[in-house]
């Protein structure tokens, strides 16, 4: 019996017992109003109904607490069968491939701003410092118009030639940050976590990471790419528990 089926039964059960008691109650009731039809034995027939009644009550309590139990006892096992199955069969490569994948393409982006950044910050410095040359002055603040280009070498840097266009450096945050959310539109706790896993402490990323068997050691550096790294990298490559496995802390 299914516990909907079972509460089902109990009610129907307390109505009847419902019902029989105020039989009982209704006979009293005719024979303290001077009814003499009404016999002893009738009462005492009603009432072992209604006793009866009672005892069907209890005996429908049991049973919902057995079918309550038997219910909770299936579906936890049940849920366990499923949860056990599921770490089974857990595969977490494509995650740990698509991880490598974005940190590959991140380390491009990185890369190629950091490139356009220097070079745009070269040409601004060179450009400004022409342009003081060439006689800036507050009445005259573009001198360098007059060979076709404008530059500024503080925030945000850039160049400008004119009637052609301007060349701004980007930092690859900021363009790390546009792609982010714009992969992350409409996903605001995907974008937050996100944020919170960059600004917090480097341990909150092996932390996370556990969660996903074998991202941990995928994340791992070389001991090459280890070797390259500078101090202020190293720091917090190990922060993040990225060093290479040597003999001892494999020992340990």
């Amino acid at each position: 019996m299914t516990p909907a089926a079972a509460r089902a039964a109990l009610d129907t059960a307390r109505t009847e017992a419902q019902q029989a008691r105020a039989l009982v109650d209704a006979l009293a009731e005719q024979v303290r109003s001077g009814d003499e039809t009404v016999t002893a034995e009738q009462i005492s027939t009603q009432r072992e109904l209604a006793d009866m009644a009672d005892l069907r009550v209890t005996a429908a309590e049991r049973k919902l607490t057995a079918a309550v139990d038997a219910d909770l006892d299936a579906r936890a096992t049940a849920t366990g069968d499923n949860i056990r199955a599921l770490v089974a069969e857990d595969s977490t490569q494509p995650l740990i491939t698509a991880v490598k994948a974005v940190m590959t393409a991140v380390q491009t982006l990185v890369q190629a701003a950091a490139a356009r950044e220097a070079t745009i910050r070269e040409a601004a410095h060179e450009g400004a410092s022409l342009n003081r040359e060439l006689g800036w002055s507050p009445d005259d603040p573009w001198p360098s118009r007059q060979y076709g280009f404008m530059a500024q070498s503080t925030e945000p840097v850039n160049v400008l030639a004119v009637d052609q266009g301007r060349a701004v450096a980007t930092p690859a945050g900021e363009l790390l940050g546009i792609a982010l959310a714009a992969a992350l539109v409409g996903q605001d706790g995907a974008r937050t976590t996100a944020a919170d896993l960059m600004t917090s402490m480097p341990g909150a990323v092996p932390n996370r990471a556990v969660g996903v068997p074998g991202l941990v050691d995928a994340l791992r550096l070389s001991p090459e790419e280890w070797q390259a790294l500078d101090a202020r990298a190293r720091s917090d490559a190990h922060g993040q528990g990225r060093q290479p496995i040597t003999e001892g802390s494999a020992a340990a």
